[in-house]
Order: structure tokens, then sequence, then C-alpha cells
């Protein structure tokens, strides 16, 4: 039918980096100019230039969007490598000395979390496999190490639910709710999941496991209604953190480590966030007088976290200025750049060609025929679609760029779009973390490459994303009809 070749974007993008090896710029360029052919043969609607220039419009403003917020973020993550926030996280939780069932929970969705969850990028990665080597076996250390990444619906401060949310014109603060009720019992399960990569369990282990899973799962929740999806996986993440360290006989030692001033751009950053959203909703600021907005579309500026993140780097520089030496040699621009470049285009020809799409009418096409399958099996369909973005793209911000449009436009027919949105927000961040981008940053982080990494890193990624779609696939079920 006519209505799927709305799909041969998304398949040319998938032959291209699975099967021709090539990099993700040239994938996305090739999706774009499918759907700029698709366009020109008139398949869906004649072409009309004012086509193209509401795609390339909407797509500016989706950029600056999501640029607003990952540039910063980059400039902070790069900033807390150069002061040494990351190893001060480490020493903190080495100094608890616990044993191996809590180191395990502890790294990967306490520190995992929330390292992931204020830095996006796999930077977690980097902190969580240093702590996991000095503990654990090689296959141990990958599954633990992939648990962590197992969360990143909430990763990087939520630039994927942000530019999710104003794709499927839902309210950030409703649609962040919606994807904690379809992912939160994903956060419940993952402490019980590290104990598979754990010998010698016993059932206070479990116990324990199950009380990290209600911190995590009830802490992410929580800080989704009172402050904001930015920093629901931080909350999260601290809980665990917290809920460990009361186990542990060093607790004093663990809370003098706290205070290590090399920490403090994530302090300032959690506190940031939450000022910022409390000056949003209670002080009658014109927050829509920078508004930009193409009717269709819309950023405001001054709700982006993307401001809390410069803040967070800017006071960290001014008060550690004079006990921090690395930071003089400070120059970081064209890192920012070198990082920020590839990611940055990818994400912009995914959006042009999903824009184009939903100009032409692809997008409503396809929703009607998948619609006309009924409720269940167009679930169905936005999961897999959603779960095939993020393998694919390795990010949840490309994945929503690439279908989010047509999983709102799908659950609109049923009057759920916040459901069938989170549905596609959630199958996309998940299965990300089984995308060969993060696998290159998990082998990369392993000390002493073995042959045999690729593949167990492989297969270990996709049994938990299998494990996770079916999960996502009968929550969203169970939401559907409640």
């Amino acid at each position: 039918m006519i209505a799927f070749s709305a799909l041969l974007p998304c398949a040319t993008i998938v032959l291209a980096i699975l099967i021709l090896r090539q990099t993700a710029v040239r994938a996305a360029l090739a999706g774009a100019s499918v759907a700029v052919l698709l366009w020109a043969l008139g398949h869906f609607s004649s072409p009309n230039f004012s086509q193209i220039g509401n795609a390339l419009f909407d797509t500016l403003i989706l950029q600056i969007m999501v640029a607003a917020i990952m540039l910063p973020g980059l400039f902070f993550v790069e900033y807390c490598e150069r002061i040494g926030a990351p190893a001060a996280m480490a020493e903190t939780i080495e100094e608890l000395n616990l044993d191996p069932v809590s180191a395990a929970i502890v790294i990967s969705t306490g520190v995992g979390v929330l390292v992931e969850s204020l830095t996006g990028f796999g930077v977690s990665l980097l902190v969580t496999v240093p702590l996991l080597s000095r503990r654990f076996k090689r296959h141990q250390i990958i599954g633990l190490a992939l648990i962590g990444m197992c969360l990143m619906p909430w990763g990087a401060l939520g630039v994927a639910a942000h530019l999710g949310s104003e794709l499927a014109n839902l309210n950030i603060d409703n649609f962040s709710m919606m994807i904690w009720a379809v992912s939160g019992p994903i956060a419940l399960i993952l402490p019980a999941l590290c104990l598979f990569f754990v010998p010698s369990r016993s059932l206070s282990d479990v116990w324990l496991a199950l009380c990290a899973g209600l911190f995590l799962s009830g802490g992410i929740g929580i800080a989704s209604y009172y402050g904001g999806i930015e920093i629901a996986g931080a909350i999260g993440g601290i809980l665990v953190i917290v809920l460990i360290a009361l186990t542990s006989p060093r607790q004093p030692e663990f809370w003098t480590k706290l205070s290590n001033r090399k920490l403090l751009p994530y302090y300032l950053l959690i506190v940031l966030v939450l000022t910022q959203k409390f000056v949003m909703v209670f002080l009658p600021l014109p927050e829509r007088l920078l508004e930009i907005s193409s009717g269709r579309v819309m950023f405001l500026p001054l709700a982006s976290p993307g401001l809390s993140l410069l803040s967070a780097v800017l006071i960290s520089f001014l008060l550690l200025k004079n006990e921090v030496k690395e930071q003089t040699k400070l120059s970081i621009s064209p890192i920012i750049v070198q990082r920020s470049w590839r990611p940055l285009v990818t994400i912009f020809l995914f959006l042009l060609g999903a824009r184009l799409l939903v100009e032409i009418g692809a997008t409503h096409e396809l929703s009607g025929v998948i619609s006309s399958s009924g409720a269940i099996t167009s679930l169905s369909a936005v999961i897999v679609l959603g779960a095939l973005s993020g393998f694919v793209t390795g990010s949840g911000v490309a994945g929503n760029a690439l279908f989010m449009t047509s999983a709102a436009a799908t659950g609109l027919n049923f009057d759920s779009t916040a459901l069938f949105s989170s549905l596609q927000h959630s199958s996309a961040g998940h299965t990300a973390m089984a995308a060969l981008p993060v696998s290159a940053i998990l082998l990369a982080a392993l000390p002493h490459r073995l042959p045999g990494d690729d593949q167990r890193v492989m297969r270990t990624s996709l049994s938990l994303s299998v494990l996770i779609l079916f999960m996502i696939h009968f929550t969203g079920i169970l939401l559907f009809y409640l």
C-alpha cells in the first residue's frame, strides 16, 4: 500500500547503518533524501514548495531546542571530566566497601542512572565500568554496565522527552508522568536484574534489590511529578545510593566524602533545575517573551534545562577556580564542536525527513493504516517501530525524531496520544542501549579488550532489550484498558 511507503526513509536508514555500515550522518542524509523524493513524486499530495519551507522551519526550531540542551550538556560533561568529578564520585562509592550485591546495585542503578540522567551521551559507562572492573569478572561487568544504561528514557536531562512532547503536541509534565507509568515497572526490576550477574545471592539480597527498585522507581515518579523529568533519573539514582549507604558500616566516611567540592557541579545542577522549575511555575515571568514558534512547533528558551547546565558550570568555575588547577587550562570549545556536530547534523536530517513526511500527509496515512488493524496491533507496531528507531540510531532523541509524530497520530485515533507517544519514547530510549554507538563506548571503557567482547556485549544488550520490550508491551496494554 502507498501508506507504507512512508516507512521508506526509515528503511533506508536501517539498510545504510546495519547492512552497508555507513555513518549515522550519511544514513540520515539518505533517509532525508528519500523523504524529499517522496515529496517530489507526489505520492501523498501534490508537491508544493511551501511544504519544504514549513518542514525546514519546524526542523530549525526543533534543532535549536535540542542544541540548547545538548551543547550545554557537553560543556557540563567536559568540565566535570576536567575537574575530576566522575573520579570523585567513584572514590565516594568505593569508600563504602560494599559486598558484591550491594556494590552491583549501587554502581549500576545508583551511580549509573544518576550520571546518565545528568549528562547523557553514554558518560555513565566511563564511570561505572572502572568501578565494576575492580570487583567483577568480564561478563558481569558488561551485564551490570548495560543495566545502568537501561533507563535512557530519563537520560541527558530529558532532552528526548522535551523533543518528543513537542512533536506529539503534549504538555511536558503530563508526558513525563505517562513515561513513568510505562517505564516505571522497568526501573522497579533493574536492581533485581543485577542479582543475575552476581554469584552467591541470599534472601536478604533479594529484599535489598526489591527495596532498591522501589526507591529507584518511586524516586523517579515523585521527581517527575514535583520537579520535572530533567532530574527524575538523578533523584531515583540518589535514593538508591542513600539506601545502600545506610546498609554500610562505613557510613561516616561516605558522608564525609560527599563533601568533596569536585562533586559541586552535580549538586548545583539539581538545585538549579529545581529552581528553574519553581520560577517558571510560581513567578509571573514573561517566559513566552522569547518564544520561538512556527504555529506547529514551539521552543521556550527560558524553560530549557540548558540554562541550568550553563549556570552550573559557570558557578562551579567561580567557586572552584582557586582549588582545581586543571580548569585553568580549560579550552573545551573545539572539543564540544568535535563531539556535537555529528549528532546535531544527524538529528537535523532525521527531523527534516520526518517533518516533511508530516507536511505531505504521509504520517497521517501511515497512522490511519496502522490504526485500522486494531488497538493492540497498533500499540505493538508503535513499540516495534520505537525499538527499531532506538536500536538503529543509538539515541532516544533521534528515535523520537523519526517516529514520534506517527506514534502520536496513531494514538490520537484511539484517544490515547499520551500513551502511544510514551510507548514510542520508552521503546526508543530503552533499546538505544543495545545500539552500536553505546556498545562502542562500553567496549572502549573495558580494560584489555578481548576478541569475544563484541559478541558478549551484543548478546547481553539484545537479551535485556527483549525483556524490556516485553514489559513495555504488557504495561502498554494494561494502561490502554485502564
